[in-house]
């Protein structure tokens, strides 16, 4: 039996060396991000593509075999929405290591992996993530005949370059606390920021 994990975690990890399955607690709402923030990862990325680039941090705990995703659930998705539209256009034979489900939504699950515009006005969470596809789609499309070869690029950025913070929190910490104090107003945290919390939150 697994010992428990009672200490904090920092690592930077390559994107491409992220695995497992990951759950989305019922106090975050869902996948909320637009054309702009989605738009500025992907260019974020292509700008850093042949030198070190880290994202915004994932908090994450252990819950049981799968990691509860505390913080992070926006760059996390739209990062497999991008490896899942590189696979279904042929573009790359693998996609994300990891996989995503939401303790209330469920049919958010299958609808990341197969995103049907058809269906996009069946709900909020939905809506999003059609949008999220179709401005990837959209960028990658930009690139023309080059299309292959600025998926080449991105690709192997992601397991060679891109990096996020990643930050495993004690199994004993109150996820659902410690989620509402990061997020108090909706003000993205800088890494500093974000890093000195979770430990003000520990020493509490």
């Amino acid at each position: 039996m697994r010992a428990p994990h009672l200490e904090a975690h920092l690592e930077p990890k390559l994107v491409g060396d992220i695995e497992g399955d990951f759950y989305v607690p019922a106090y975050q709402r869902g996948y909320r991000w637009g054309r702009d923030e989605v738009k500025r990862l992907l260019e974020d990325i292509w700008e850093s593509r042949d030198q070190a680039y880290y994202l915004q941090p994932i908090v994450v705990r252990r819950f049981g075999a799968e990691w509860e995703l505390v913080d992070g659930q926006q760059r996390l998705t739209t990062l497999y929405l991008i490896f899942q539209y590189m696979v279904r256009e042929g573009l790359q034979n693998s996609g994300a290591g990891y996989r995503l489900r939401y303790e209330t939504r469920e049919a958010s699950a299958a609808y990341l992996i197969d995103p049907d515009p058809e269906r996009a006005g069946e709900n909020i969470d939905f809506f999003h993530i059609n949008e999220a596809y179709a401005c990837i789609r959209d960028w990658f499309e930009s690139h023309g005949h080059r299309r292959q070869h600025a998926a080449n690029k991105f690709y192997n950025a992601l397991f060679e370059h891109v990096r996020i913070i990643w930050y495993e929190a004690p199994e004993d910490l109150n996820a659902a606390e410690l989620f509402t104090r990061l997020n108090i107003g909706r003000i993205p945290l800088t890494d500093a920021e974000l890093v000195k919390a979770l430990l003000l939150s520990r020493s509490r």
